[in-house]
């Protein structure tokens, strides 16, 4: 499991204590730290997606941190687990992670907290042995957990058939944008009107691809939980093959490094949308030298 640190710079040396501590009483636990740069956001952006965890450490002076606020602000907005824990007891707590229930009017907490490294582990254990998740249940014979392993393996299979419908569609959909601007700028007319109408239909391309890259990572979230679940499910069966598949293909002396097909896919929007605002950039070149020439 991947876990993104959010500490202030002056407790520092507590925090490598801790990791070390997690490290050696976990390996399963792989820390993620933020080494010092000048251009810090993009870089903790880039470290909290790839976490499965946010584990921030409460110091004496952390609420009061914008920095600390802002990476909290974006662990939520990513849908992130934030476990806390306190240097101290007394130490108080960020208002970003204070809340009020929409139901209840309650006080509640966006955080869950942990008293020591080893609460930690347990709950780092129960997420990679899949105990968090109901999954068997007491009645359950080996027959029924086969035939549904194989019902929920269909649905894997189906869900990249639905992603591959939903490429062909949004490739048309460019296909069909980017013919139309070529036709439009062909025909007679006035260059102006031609460079402007070129523009205006980059915009409806451009937020197409937004949406179409939201869809894949959305599938990738969907694939990769339905990947997990059949590992766990492969446990109670004879053989772990969905396991030993991607033991295979992530392994670290394999000559060619397996790339995701979330990974490869989200390339394709951007892509078009890298045409798209390249046709942008010169449409206006020629539109300000055009304009620049009339004054």
């Amino acid at each position: 499991m991947n876990i993104f640190i959010v500490h202030s710079g002056a407790d520092r040396d507590y925090v490598y204590e801790k990791k070390e501590e997690i490290k050696n009483s976990c390996s399963k636990a792989n820390i993620l730290l933020l080494e010092y740069r000048k251009i810090w956001r993009p870089e903790v952006r880039r470290l909290m997606k790839s976490a499965q965890m946010i584990l921030y450490i409460v110091g004496k002076e952390s609420y009061k941190s914008r920095n600390i606020n802002w990476e909290l602000k974006e662990a939520i907005k990513l849908n992130k687990s934030v476990v806390y824990l306190k240097i101290e007891d007394t130490y108080r707590l960020n208002k970003v992670l204070q809340a009020k229930d929409p139901f209840t009017k309650e006080d509640i907490e966006l955080a869950d907290r942990v008293f020591n490294v080893q609460e930690l582990v347990d709950i780092i254990m129960s997420y990679e042995n899949g105990k968090y998740i109901n999954l068997i249940n007491d009645n359950t014979s080996n027959d029924s957990l086969f035939e549904q392993y194989r019902m929920f393996s269909d649905t894997s299979e189906a869900l990249v058939n639905r992603r591959q419908n939903v490429n062909s569609f949004y490739i048309t959909a460019n296909t069909a944008l980017i013919t139309i601007a070529a036709t439009a700028f062909s025909l007679n007319g006035d260059l102006i009107s031609k460079l402007v109408i070129t523009i205006v239909l980059t915009i409806p391309g451009i937020l197409l691809n937004h949406s179409w890259a939201k869809i894949l990572e959305s599938y990738g979230i969907i694939n990769s939980s339905k990947m997990k679940i059949l590992g766990m499910l492969e446990r109670q069966l004879a053989a772990s093959l969905y396991d030993a598949e991607w033991q295979a293909m992530s392994n670290k002396y394999n000559k060619k490094q397996y790339i995701s097909f979330t990974d490869g896919e989200k390339s394709i929007p951007s892509i078009f949308n890298g045409v798209y605002i390249a046709v942008d950039l010169i449409c206006i070149a020629f539109l300000l030298y055009i304009l620049k020439g009339q004054i």
